[in-house]
């Protein structure tokens, strides 16, 4: 805002009456005065989660309803039958998530032959017809 657009807003705030016209332009004047003095944010220089630090490519899936229950009543007797287990490997019991156990899970597939794998997929793609 220049010297005269403050000058001119310091006397139209001085008036007791002012015209129409006169109080569209203190308008005008405020609200510039306003933007001018509005800060930038405050940047926070150490963010939790805002950029990425590993290179990580997402794969979208869509779990079928039973295999979302089937995860989560895995991951319920994982935590019932070996919870003293689960404390002393992973830490506490809310280790045990879905992410985790379909993480588990590609890590324990790797360990099969693809005859087991190709077998596997075909029930997998008879359970989606039905």
């Amino acid at each position: 805002m220049t010297e005269q657009e403050q000058q001119q807003l310091e006397e139209l705030k001085a008036k007791s009456k002012l015209s129409p016209k006169e109080r569209v332009q203190l308008k005008m004047l405020m609200k510039k005065s306003k933007t001018e003095t509005v800060k930038e944010p405050v940047k926070v220089a150490n963010v939790f989660a805002t950029k990425p630090t590993t290179k990580v490519s997402p794969l979208p899936i869509r779990f079928l309803e039973h295999e979302r229950v089937g995860l989560k009543t895995l991951a319920n007797d994982i935590k019932s039958e070996s919870l003293m287990e689960v404390i002393d490997v992973l830490g506490n019991e809310n280790e045990i998530n879905d992410t985790k156990l379909v993480r588990a899970a590609v890590l324990l597939l790797k360990q099969r032959s693809h005859s087991e794998i190709i077998a596997a997929i075909k029930e997998i793609k008879l359970s989606m017809i039905r």
